[in-house]
């Protein structure tokens, strides 16, 4: 089985994909960090060089390579979701959120993602929410890592969904 996580910027995708990786004794994927691993270099590099087009271009290729991993928790990137690749998910996707006031805070000295250097959190929240939604299966509030991992694992069971 695998299992997406996506949310905004901040809302703990790293955190929440680890621990439940552990608990389920998957692999473990992020996505940022295996595009930066595929380019050898940061994602900041990629959308200063590159563009975002491209970078979005990397997650799609990457998506579908992801596809053909069996027991693995995957980190999405935000943007994920602007590819508009519902169909490349195959699995279980889990739509994490936190409350804005509490992501500006997180990321309010965070300078490595490219894209909040010219929007701000509640931007990106009013354009990507609904897409998230869309693609997501579940959506669950990260009110705190044990918590969170914990609902997901309930989730998993009571949807009785093959882990």
């Amino acid at each position: 089985m695998r299992i997406y996580l996506i949310g905004l910027p901040g809302c703990g995708k790293t955190t929440i994909a680890k621990v439940l990786s552990e608990k389920l004794n998957y692999k473990y994927v992020d996505m940022d960090v295996a595009i930066e691993a595929r380019e050898n270099k940061t994602i900041n590099a990629i959308f200063k060089e590159n563009g975002e087009p491209y970078f979005r271009q990397l997650e799609a290729k990457l998506l579908v390579d992801l596809a053909k991993i069996d027991d693995v928790v995957i980190a999405c990137g935000g943007g994920v979701v602007e590819n508009n690749l519902k169909f490349a998910f195959k699995g279980l996707v889990i739509f994490l959120k936190v409350d804005l006031d509490v992501l500006e805070k997180r990321l309010a000295n965070d300078e490595t993602r490219p894209l909040l250097k010219r929007n701000s959190i509640y931007q990106l929240a009013l354009r990507r929410n609904e897409l998230y939604t869309a693609i997501s299966d579940i959506t669950i509030d990260n009110n705190g890592v044990e918590e969170t991992v914990n609902k997901i694992l309930e989730a998993i069971q009571n949807e009785n969904i093959n882990s």
